[in-house]
């Protein structure tokens, strides 16, 4: 029988490690920096800067690290957030690591542009296509393409000794993707022995009034159409399905749209893989780039110039965001902003000015900067944003369609009660062996 344990995810958001068993053959789901501590608590910084097993950073799993023999077939990585991917630095460079087209792009455009000294074994990386099973080892692995706020997310379904396993991952039903979900409502897999699935949103506090991602572009564009002066807006450069939100606004509101070299070269980079999909930049289109000199360095150090070179038609200065003012929309790291607020108070005073919160709000309470900047230039900030995760909706139609022997929860701190919500749930310590 295949075995599992929740290295750890069974009471936190975050840090996600999961392994599966069969006949010898180990590998696991995820390998997620943790954002929490058990339970929700506010990890210790000084663990995150020197991670390991016994600090509680690296989970204890035998075989996985530079420092063991390797005894981990291989690894399977979700989705490109740091809490699904952020150990890969530690593990050991002979196992091999698979994981999304996409989410291959997003991890190494990341490494570019955010170096933190660590070292990814990028040649260990072993790309995979959604809804074409393949063989490793004991397991028949095949991924799904879920709508979540990142990029390109995979489920993954695993068969081995005839039984079936799904890991849900990150996923959500209001995203542009959400047709996802429904389908697989629709055509569910059948004869499902354990469902691993997420409940990030239950017990609240991810709504902020908006219901999905269409209503999100929808009260953008009402900001942006109505401006009487320029607009800043927060938002992770990963998540694209927010971006092409913003673009969609901007672009139907006659606005202009100032990115960074991060977000573009993002973009830039998933259009070419898609071969020329609908995302954004289009030829002649309204998005423009601030060069920040940090960013503009990476590209020169890990990419060549000839990267900016190819960027300069679109490039702006502070001088125009200032002239032409009422016509931006600025999406920049708040101390960019802060730069380009200096400027334009020496012009006149910023009015009817909105910060743009487009994150979870728990966000707001962990880095000071964004409300300093508001309190500091009078700007009103306001949140329009929809959660990256599956409201409880969601969770149903997933739990419902699959139909499993046995649901198991993790990546919750509402584990307790998922038995209010479905059937056949089976609650697992972290570090505790199951059986399917």
């Amino acid at each position: 029988m295949p075995k599992i344990i929740i290295h750890r995810g069974a009471h936190t958001i975050g840090g996600s490690c999961i392994e599966i068993n069969s006949n010898g053959c180990r590998i696991l789901l995820d390998a997620g920096m943790p954002l929490m501590e058990k339970g929700g608590g506010e990890i210790d910084k000084r663990k995150l800067e020197n991670p390991s097993v016994e600090n509680g950073i690296l989970p204890d799993v035998k075989g996985l690290y530079k420092n063991q023999t390797p005894e981990v077939d291989a690894v399977f990585i979700s989705h490109a957030h740091i809490d699904h991917y952020g150990l890969l630095n530690h593990i050991h460079p002979k196992i091999p690591v698979y994981l999304s087209e996409g989410s291959h792009a997003l991890i190494k455009i990341g490494k570019v542009f955010y170096p933190d000294g660590s070292k990814i074994f990028f040649d260990n990386f072993r790309t995979f296509k959604h809804y074409k099973p393949f063989k490793l080892g004991s397991f028949k692995i095949t991924s799904y393409l879920m709508d979540h706020s990142c990029y390109d997310a995979s489920s993954f379904l695993i068969e081995a000794e005839n039984k079936k396993v799904f890991y849900s991952g990150d996923f959500r039903g209001h995203g542009r993707k959400a047709k996802l979900l429904e389908n697989m409502s629709k055509r569910p897999i059948k004869n499902v022995d354990c469902l691993l699935m997420e409940g990030t949103t239950l017990g609240g506090g991810h709504k902020v009034g908006f219901i999905n991602e269409e209503e999100v572009e929808k009260g953008l564009y009402d900001i942006f159409s109505s401006q009487k002066d320029v607009s800043f807006f927060m938002a992770s450069g990963s998540n694209i399905d927010r971006i092409v939100s913003l673009y969609k606004a901007a672009r139907n509101s006659n606005k202009i749209l100032v990115l960074d070299l991060y977000t573009y070269y993002v973009l830039d980079q998933l259009k070419k893989l898609l071969h020329g999909h609908r995302l954004p930049p289009h030829k002649n289109d309204n998005i423009r780039i601030y060069y920040i000199s940090g960013h503009a360095q990476s590209i020169v150090d890990y990419l060549g110039k000839e990267i900016l070179y190819k960027f300069k038609k679109r490039k702006i200065k502070i001088e125009e965001i200032v002239a032409r003012r009422q016509e931006m929309v600025v999406k920049l790291p708040v101390s960019i902003m802060e730069r380009i607020s200096k400027e334009l108070v020496k012009n006149r005073p910023l009015k009817d000015v909105k910060f743009i919160f487009s994150m979870w709000s728990g966000y707001l309470e962990k880095n000071a900067a964004f409300y300093e900047f508001c309190n500091k230039y009078q700007v009103e900030l306001e949140k329009v944003h929809v959660s990256g995760h599956a409201y409880l909706d969601a969770l149903k139609s997933l739990a419902q369609a699959l139909n499993p022997k046995t649901l198991v929860p993790v990546h919750t701190l509402e584990r307790d009660n998922f038995s209010e919500h479905f059937d056949n749930v089976k609650v697992y310590d972290d570090g505790v062996l199951f059986e399917i």
